[in-house]
């Protein structure tokens, strides 16, 4: 065998081509000493080759970057993935190699992975490129994408990771005020309480005396669990090579989803797919605007939710609107607005009832009601993201999917009432 300082590429490849059909071919069962201390012996063979590859390569690479450099042309970049790892260190790092190297008294179970053909052939060959040549398809010996080093050195610059965006994100409200469940049925049925005036219907009742009779009013009522989805398709070389991205997109699709199920749960028309949304139940209240004034007009809604056995829970209601009525500069032109001053941190209540902003609410309009026992959403999946590669696998591309199947039930449809704003 020639000194490894004197075998040229081509000779290091044979070699490795060798080896890897030498430990292909070991025998089946649990190994022996010798074996055991041949197969160190190949390990070590392995970094002495990668360690004079590592050499040759960059010597390769400077020559072609002053052929470069003197003929004013430029390197190419291969075709192959961002993976520059030696070939010592792809063999190194292999999980089956590990394994094999972990004192595991199962060695015999490596062969079932290798074969010829198997994790370790397939390491070696994208390695050096089928048959061992230089110039294959293999990761470690290919160059990336990348510019060359100004400085001479003969190395190729790294593309680094895509910096994505900071995700845009609204605060979603209606999961934070409804009561949830988890449910595994198609459709839920329940039933709606209507107007209940049944604690008027109690009395006084006189030595043998006739006790009054209670009237309840109940409707039925169904929650069709219905699907809210967003797709997205992308190249399959961004979803490979751009963790960052990827991380990015997997927050903005849940996003898109959540956005549009709050939109559902406040103004879904009823009409399948769309689920009946709050401000579309039948027997919400209304409450119009009292002497163009919101403070005013909120307490008469509070009211009509307590005059229904209710508590005033939250107060939902437009952007524009919630920073109108909290920009509102107090009367007597002392400077102070009716929230209080704005240079500290304010709850931003409505008579000590919790707002929340959102666009899902239309303009000069709010919802108020007692969020707790008036409705509850039921999941019968919650959000989830999927990819799929088989449809798009002749244009290389990733079709990334984000979805989930959830109804409302509205349960007290009097203790929610529609806001007129001014």
């Amino acid at each position: 065998m020639a000194t490894a300082d004197s075998m040229s590429l081509d000779e290091l490849y044979a070699e490795c081509a060798t080896l890897r059909k030498e430990f292909a071919d070991m025998p089946e069962g649990v190994r022996s000493d010798e074996d055991n201390t041949k197969l160190a012996a190949m390990f070590s063979r392995v970094n002495e080759l990668d360690a004079q590859i590592t050499l040759a390569e960059m010597e390769e690479r400077r020559a072609q970057q002053r052929l470069a450099s003197v003929s004013g042309g430029g390197l190419r970049a291969g075709d192959g993935g961002l993976d520059t790892r030696s070939l010592g260190e792809l063999f190194a790092t292999d999980e089956v190699i590990k394994w094999a190297t972990s004192g595991s008294s199962n060695q015999g179970l490596i062969r079932q992975d290798f074969d010829g053909q198997g994790t370790l052939t397939q390491m070696l060959t994208r390695a050096l490129g089928e048959g061992g040549q230089a110039g294959g398809t293999g990761p470690g010996l290919q160059m990336g994408l990348g510019t060359i080093d100004p400085a001479g050195a003969g190395y190729l610059l790294p593309a680094g990771q895509p910096i994505a965006p900071v995700p845009r994100q609204a605060r979603l409200f209606l999961r934070d005020l409804l009561p949830t469940m988890t449910t595994t049925l198609a459709a839920l049925p329940y039933v709606q309480e209507l107007n209940p005036t049944s604690y008027e219907a109690a009395s006084a009742v006189a030595e043998g005396g006739t006790k009054p009779n209670a009237t309840l009013s109940f409707q039925a009522a169904k929650a069709d669990p219905t699907v809210i989805a967003a797709t997205l398709v992308i190249s399959k070389q961004l979803f490979e090579d751009s963790a960052a991205v990827i991380q990015y997109i997997n927050q903005r699709l849940p996003y898109i989803v959540k956005f549009k199920e709050d939109n559902e749960f406040l103004n879904g028309s009823g009409t399948w797919p769309d689920m009946t949304g709050i401000l579309n139940t039948a027997g919400v209240l209304t409450q119009g605007a009292v002497n163009t004034d919101n403070a005013q007009t909120f307490a008469a809604a509070f009211a009509q939710v307590e005059n229904h056995d209710g508590t005033p829970t939250a107060v939902v209601l437009n952007p524009t609107n919630a920073w109108n009525m909290f920009s509102k500069r107090a009367a007597g032109g002392s400077g102070t607005f009716d929230a209080g001053a704005p240079f500290s941190a304010l709850p931003l209540t409505v008579w000590g009832v919790p707002t929340y902003r959102t666009r899902a609410v239309a303009l000069n309009t709010a919802l108020v009601g007692d969020f707790q026992l008036g409705g509850m959403i039921a999941d019968r999946e919650q959000v989830n993201v999927e990819t799929y590669r088989e449809r798009y696998a002749e244009l290389n591309q990733i079709l990334m999917v984000c979805e989930e199947r959830v109804g409302l039930m509205v349960f007290r449809p009097d203790l929610f009432v529609n806001v007129t704003t001014v």
